[in-house]
């Protein structure tokens, strides 16, 4: 079984986000892959693995992997 995220998790491994800014990457499709379990949002490790690989850049006008 694979690890699983709360948004507060993600908050604790990204310093300097919130709650929020989870809720708005999950409604502008920007964030990793979630996943609800009743009205509780999960991320599984690997979804935010594969998204943090995506987030890489090598220049600072470079966009995302996955809007490019």
């Amino acid at each position: 079984m694979s690890e699983v995220i709360d948004p507060d998790g993600m908050t604790s491994r990204y310093p300097g986000t919130t709650r929020q800014t989870w809720a708005t990457k999950r409604y502008e499709g920007t964030g990793p892959a979630y996943f609800k379990v009743g009205r509780r949002v999960y991320y599984r490790l690997e979804d935010v693995l594969e998204w943090e690989q995506g987030q890489v850049r090598t220049r600072t006008d470079e966009l995302p992997q996955a809007v490019a």
